[in-house]
């Protein structure tokens, strides 16, 4: 009796084994895509997120490498009009920031 405790006991813990491998090897293999996740957990479900104005910037700071790397960092209601990969939040307003990389930086909004 106490011999088919055992292989009964010993059973249910490779069986458990098993399935938590599985199911590890499963979440190893999914890929994480952070630029996605950014999108879904910050985009307002606007379509208009872009500013019908003219392209400009006030803090674009820029790599030292070359070509150079800028991206603007400004946070407004929306994006500038040449904006490419724009994210909001769902607060109100809206704070929207523009993470396109340029190799130059739009002049000035003030």
């Amino acid at each position: 009796m106490v011999l088919m405790m055992n292989k009964k006991a010993m059973m249910m813990k490779l069986a458990l084994l098993v399935f938590l491998l599985s199911f590890t090897s499963t979440m190893v293999d999914a890929r994480f895509d952070r630029a996605s996740f950014i999108t879904q957990l910050l985009s307002n479900g606007e379509a208009n997120t872009k500013s019908t104005t003219t392209a400009c910037c006030d803090f674009c700071p820029c790599t030292r490498s070359i070509p150079p790397q800028c991206q603007c960092t400004d946070v407004k209601e929306k994006c500038h009009s040449a904006c490419k990969s724009c994210l909001c939040t769902r607060s109100f307003p809206p704070q929207c920031r523009c993470y396109d990389i340029t190799n130059f930086c739009y002049s000035s909004c003030s």
